[in-house]
């Protein structure tokens, strides 16, 4: 009883594959292309370890930005970004948003460095 019980038991386990799917699914990558160039002036900075550090790490976890270089000393944030995954006012609004709105950008440059063509990768 027990072997009738195992075989068809094991059997439908092996097809199953450990519910593993077959099905061909691919993750779609978008990576960030350093295509903009925006600088940018912060008020309410009072130190670089305490405020223009953590401006920049925080500004370096945004999807989209590629490099994050904040100054305490010129109070000047340089930022480059892909402009087709965000935007300067979604950077400035998330530099606003830090510490409770501690700091506020009181002036924006942008620059294009280059127009770039988009490709996707599938990654598996």
């Amino acid at each position: 009883m027990l072997k009738l019980f195992i075989t068809p038991s094991l059997l439908i386990f092996l097809l199953t594959g450990c519910g593993q799917s077959n099905s061909s699914e691919y993750k779609e990558e978008v990576l960030a292309v350093a295509d903009t160039k925006a600088e940018m002036t912060i008020d309410g900075m009072t130190c670089q370890v305490g405020c223009a550090a953590h401006i920049n790490e925080e500004l370096e976890k945004v999807s989209g930005v590629v490099s994050a270089d904040v100054s305490f000393e010129n109070k000047l944030a340089s930022i480059t970004y892909d402009n087709s995954l965000i935007t300067e006012y979604e950077i400035v609004g998330a530099i606003n948003s830090l510490k409770d709105s501690a700091y506020s950008v009181a002036s924006l440059d942008v620059e294009i460095l280059k127009a770039v063509e988009k490709k996707k990768i599938d990654t598996h």
